[in-house]
């Protein structure tokens, strides 16, 4: 009986161990935000943008002054490096990076 009780407590502490350590790698940072290419475009004129990234496969990540990061999906590839060009001078320090 004792040796099935305790085989019952080391299964269900393996079982929390995992969950605890699986929930955190697949939960967005709270400092994360998915946004729309329109909001994202918004934000970048607002001269706020630190560094852009862009994807092969059109996503784009934009790293804000505060530590905020937000990202998006643009229409057509270099599209963000579009924007930043007509943004102007509150863009004109934006660090550009692409894969």
């Amino acid at each position: 009986m004792r040796k099935r009780f305790g085989i019952l407590v080391l299964s269900l502490l393996i079982v929390a161990a995992s969950a605890l350590v699986y929930s955190p790698l697949t939960q967005q940072p709270p400092n994360r935000h998915n946004v729309s290419w329109e909001n994202a475009i918004a934000v970048l004129n607002t001269g706020q943008v630190m560094r852009v990234f862009q994807s092969h496969h059109l996503d784009v990540t934009l790293s804000l002054k505060n530590g905020t990061v937000m990202t998006t999906k643009e229409p057509t590839i270099d599209a963000i490096f579009h924007e930043i060009q007509r943004c102007g001078d509150p863009c004109r320090y934006i660090e550009e990076y692409t894969e």
